[in-house]
């Protein structure tokens, strides 16, 4: 099991994502089931948490990478318990997506952010703004890797004018800042009376600290890997939950991807680009490993490396985990309530 930080550099990390957008280009279709519309699935997502006991987790986005208009959106997950609403990640199209379960703006209590690459904090800021005119409530918390408290003010300064002008025209309290609580490393991060929050540090080179997150609710446990290699933190923070929400990337896929789009990259090549991925990322048998030694109920994979169905179709995603893992396999797709 790998498990040593890997010497990235910032140059080659920046040079595959400018690579990265050649990369959606045979990958676009809708981010649900080609056999169902997305006003189907917004209705059935709606109907799925009417009412609904217990703790419901819904994958938002399930995507990997800053790519739009790709199969699956980037990252974002909504837990929700007691009418409460805890968001894990905010990638681009969260707050679309968020409004299309029902769940209201003025339920969210507390954003986690996992690390700061663009699939999973680009829409930080404006979900607070857009929440905001929809029912945010002031007193919305953040927590996330250093320095997320100052580019939460940096943002709500630069939209300024932008808040005053709605705020005028809606006679609105203009939205402030927030409280923001850096986390510079892993441990207790939060608890309040529907859940209590740990962190645990993983790899994800060059970003640093960079975290997962698990949610101790009274009726179930909740973990996320986070971006990682495949970490013996991460079975350990896991260990005995009921569902663990794991990054999955199908190598052979992966090369496939990757080489048939090297021609055309300037920035990376395929040696680069495959470097970075096996320095960052959890292939799909090591992710089953590392549910199998935490004893997890369920496994959902979610920021699937590729995400293209035609090269990995979900029974691909389960035969890889299932060498390892014998509990219950669920892969992720967007608008998912589980």
């Amino acid at each position: 099991m790998k498990n040593s930080r890997t010497d990235f550099s910032r140059r080659s990390m920046l040079g595959s994502l400018l690579a990265l957008p050649a990369l959606a280009q045979q990958q676009l279709r809708p981010t649900v089931s080609t056999s169902e519309s997305l006003d189907t699935t917004e209705a059935r997502v709606r109907a799925s948490l009417k009412g609904a006991k217990g703790t419901k987790l819904v994958l938002l986005g399930t995507g990997a990478g800053p790519l739009p208009g790709q199969n699956r959106h980037m990252q974002s997950s909504v837990l929700l318990h007691n009418g409460v609403a805890y968001l894990v990640d905010c990638g681009l199209g969260v707050t679309d997506l968020y409004a299309r379960t029902g769940i209201p703006f003025s339920a969210v209590r507390s954003i986690f952010i996992t690390h700061h690459h663009p699939d999973h904090n680009v829409e930080y800021g404006p979900f607070l703004i857009i929440g905001w005119i929809h029912g945010l409530n002031q007193s919305v918390r953040a927590f996330g890797p250093p320095p997320l408290k100052q580019m939460t003010e940096d943002y709500l300064r630069s939209m300024k004018v932008t808040i005053d002008f709605w705020a005028e025209d809606f006679k609105l309290t203009p939205f402030g800042m927030i409280v923001c609580t850096d986390l510079p490393k892993a441990g207790p991060v939060t608890q309040d009376e529907n859940v209590k929050v740990v962190s645990v540090l993983v790899q994800h080179p060059p970003v640093y600290p960079a975290y997962g997150y698990r949610f101790d609710f009274p009726d179930r446990s909740i973990a996320f890997s986070g971006d990682t290699v495949p970490l013996e933190a991460v079975a350990q923070m896991a260990r005995g939950a009921d569902v663990l929400v794991h990054e999955a990337m199908d190598v052979p896929a992966t090369e496939k991807m990757v080489r048939q789009q090297s021609t055309e990259w300037h920035a990376a090549s395929f040696d680069t680009m495959m470097h970075h991925m096996m320095a960052d990322h959890s292939p799909t048998e090591d992710v089953g490993r590392i549910a199998q030694e935490a004893g997890v109920k369920t496994l959902v994979l979610s920021h699937l490396t590729p995400d293209s169905t035609s090269l990995v179709p979900d029974r691909k995603w389960i035969q890889g985990v299932s060498k390892y893992f014998k509990g219950q396999i669920i892969i992720g797709h967007d608008l998912m309530v589980i």
